[in-house]
């Protein structure tokens, strides 16, 4: 016995000889413990095995490190078809004790053989289905899966026990006596079975005195009487001449038993082979039954998944496909990066800007949505303003065409330039198409009626684009219709009011913006 406190062996004293620690109640204990498991060894021994796991459960209760008591309540349970059980307790003892334990003798037979575990698992399973059928009251079914576990694994109590509860619910008492008396062979002090075969001898003896068919002795064929020291066996009516009639009591035997074979014992193993049959017939179509309905769970299993798998890659398209937000993500990081490199360059930031499908898209960030309206408010003004320079360039170099697409670029940029929106009226006419020269006049006039070329937008659509036009386009190069004092105040406004635009959008970049570049001439 070893010392609780330091692991020394104990001597005889109720002390520890190496800690001084006080074991007396210790010894008691271990010794109470040690009484249990050799009471539980004794049940085991004589196949008491309800009672021994009760004493050897008692030992483990005074001591759990009791390997001994440990190991043998694991057979006891694996010897009654509880085998996670028993392999529970042996897996205790084994990191209680790690050297020197026969539970790893025990371990290695059930665990390394696979197929016997894949049995014991099937077993498992087809009693839990029994149970099920009886919860159900689908007594038939689980009197076929019971039939099936107790005959691969007769101790296998629990489905035992419910298998007799199930006849003794059915009133079949000779089954359940059947039944109770193999169970007992393996477990002598099962309470229930010995519950079940004390009624089923009860309901027998009492369907006997109703019908009164009870065991009848045979007639004696003979007497016995003492002569002497000897003992006399004499026949009654022995005949001594009855050699021949003997002989035909043996043919019309062997002619009687001949047919009571034919008519009595063929057809009722022949009825006996075919109850058989359906039997199996049952238990295989319940098998193939199980066997389907596992297919179609697992059937519903794979179109579950499949249907997730189809969501997931839906999700995954809308943040990788080109108009996903991965998409937007990465125009939103080019257009930084363009304006990090070059704040005045603002065209390439807004046309990275312009490559966002949906900047509101609820799946963005908030850090995205803060990015954007900072780049937005930073990077538009500019880029209008890029544009309307662009726009009058190209304008004076009679690049009409370009200059309608910069100009357009310009304007949507910034709604509120009447110079963009003049100017692209002036594109329109130069570039043969009066009517939409006409619109933007018309669209500048009421649009903006403080502008300083709201006159001459008047002044085109009173007397007619095409007229206008043709003026403009018969007048000599460097002619303009405006005297030399109104053509250089007007040059003045525009170039004041193109730098005033440059400021302010140069102050909300945080830097100096340069001065708009004006025509050299203003349009006709």
């Amino acid at each position: 016995m070893k010392c609780y406190n330091c692991g020394c062996t104990l001597s005889e004293d109720d002390f520890c000889t190496a800690c001084g620690a006080d074991v007396r109640t210790y010894k008691r204990i271990v010794r109470l413990s040690n009484r249990y498991y050799n009471e539980g060894l004794e049940k085991a021994r004589v196949r008491d095995l309800t009672g021994a796991a009760a004493s050897l459960k008692l030992s483990l209760k005074c001591n759990k490190n009791n390997v001994q008591a440990r190991n043998l309540l694991g057979l006891v349970f694996f010897e009654t078809g509880e085998i996670v059980s028993a392999l529970s307790e042996w897996i205790i003892s084994k990191n209680i004790r790690a050297k020197k334990n026969i539970a790893d003798d025990f371990l290695s037979e059930v665990q390394n053989n696979q197929s016997k575990l894949n049995g014991y698992d099937a077993l498992i399973r087809k009693y839990n289905q029994a149970c099920s059928y009886a919860k159900h009251d689908d007594l038939d079914l689980a009197v076929i899966q019971l039939k099936a576990v107790v005959a691969k694994n007769p101790g296998f109590m629990r489905a035992m026990e419910l298998l007799s509860l199930i006849y003794v619910h059915n009133e079949e008492w000779s089954k359940v006596r059947k039944c109770a008396e193999r169970g007992l062979k393996i477990d002598a002090g099962n309470t229930t079975l010995k519950t079940y075969l004390k009624e089923a001898d009860k309901r027998i003896a009492e369907k006997e005195n109703a019908t009164g068919r009870k065991h009848i002795r045979k007639k004696e064929e003979a007497i016995s009487y003492q002569s002497g020291n000897e003992t006399i066996i004499q026949p009654l009516n022995d005949s001594g001449g009855a050699g021949g009639q003997t002989i035909i009591n043996i043919l019309i035997g062997l002619i009687a038993g001949a047919a009571l074979m034919w008519f009595l014992v063929l057809p009722a193993r022949i009825q006996v082979a075919r109850n058989e049959i359906n039997e199996q017939l049952k238990e295989v179509s319940e098998e193939l039954t199980s066997r389907t309905a596992d297919m179609d769970d697992l059937n519903k299993r794979i179109e579950a998944l499949q249907e997730e798998s189809r969501g997931y890659q839906d999700t995954l398209q809308e943040y990788t496909g080109n108009e996903g937000v991965i998409s937007d993500y990465n125009a939103l990081i080019s257009a930084a990066q363009s304006y990090i490199e070059d704040p005045d360059d603002a065209l390439k930031a807004v046309e990275s800007l312009e490559k966002i499908k949906n900047p509101g898209n609820t799946g963005l960030s908030e850090e995205f949505r803060t990015l954007y309206d900072y780049l937005e408010s930073n990077v538009s003004e500019k880029a209008a303003e890029q544009y309307l320079k662009s726009g009058i360039t190209k304008y004076n170099d009679s690049d009409y065409a370009g200059a309608i697409e910069d100009l357009t670029e310009s304007f949507e940029l910034n709604k509120e330039s009447d110079q963009a929106l003049y100017y692209l009226a002036q594109s329109y006419l130069k570039n043969d198409n009066p009517d939409k020269a006409t619109e933007l006049f018309n669209q500048l006039i009421s649009t903006f009626p403080d502008s300083e070329f709201k006159g001459r937008a008047e002044k085109y659509v009173d007397q007619g684009v095409e007229d206008n036009e043709n003026a403009s386009l018969n007048a000599p190069e460097g002619t303009n219709e405006l005297s030399p004092a109104d053509q250089a105040a007007l040059q003045a406004a525009l170039a004041a009011a193109a730098q005033a635009q440059a400021e302010q959008a140069a102050q909300a970049a945080g830097q100096t913006a340069g001065q708009v570049v004006l025509p050299e001439q203003l349009p006709q």
